[in-house]
């Protein structure tokens, strides 16, 4: 498996945005990290707020224990402060469905921060890194089982920048009809390099 160009300056390209790959990956993750991190922290509210009930609750249940068993008016004030116990119930529900509320939110949140910039890389990088490894690997064995440079030079005539072909003769279609071996062997050099091999691979 060819992983990087056989051509120093594409070859370096290759290295560098792959090193950039790891470094936005690092800190993709690190960012989500920081991003969970913070928002957990305002769950501190939340836990405050079952705190603060659940005091609330304990205290007031103790004292309807205490006061509950006062003959003739233990009843009537026990009943009073059972609901205000209640109350400090529904405070505590209602801390720990905060708590409940943000850990979700730093879960999506990090996620999000995680998963957005890796489909993007994805996009950028690591599709176009994946189709270079595929066709180096693909012409390599086509080489290997005798593949010749027509065959290269008609696919670079099809598909290469008028450009690249121009350099290489003015009107290289025509110059690769007439079988002109020079022309025939540098359009099928430009063909190899767009899989990173270099022309000496040629039989």
């Amino acid at each position: 498996m060819q992983l990087y160009s056989d051509y120093p300056r594409r070859r370096t390209a290759q290295i560098v945005a792959d090193a950039l790959a790891l470094l936005i990956v690092v800190v993709a993750a690190s960012s989500a990290v920081a991003v969970a991190a913070a928002i957990r922290a305002l769950a501190q509210f939340g836990r405050d707020l079952e705190a603060a009930g659940g005091s609330f609750r304990e205290g007031l249940g103790d004292a309807a224990d205490q006061l509950g068993g006062v003959p003739i008016i233990g009843e009537g004030i026990r009943a009073p402060l059972d609901a205000a116990a209640g109350a400090g119930g529904a405070v505590v529900d209602a801390g720990r469905g905060q708590q409940q509320l943000v850990e979700s939110v730093a879960q999506v949140l990090g996620a999000v921060t995680l998963i957005v910039p890796l489909l993007l890389l994805a996009i950028v990088w690591l599709w176009p890194r994946v189709r270079f490894v595929r066709r180096a690997g693909r012409v390599r064995r086509m080489l290997a089982a005798g593949l010749g440079a027509d065959t290269l030079a008609a696919r670079a005539v099809a598909t290469a920048p008028l450009r690249r072909l121009t350099a290489v003769h003015p009107d290289p279609g025509s110059a690769y009809r007439q079988g002109d071996p020079r022309v025939i062997r540098a359009l099928a050099a430009l063909e190899l390099e767009r899989a990173g091999i270099r022309a000496n691979a040629l039989p």
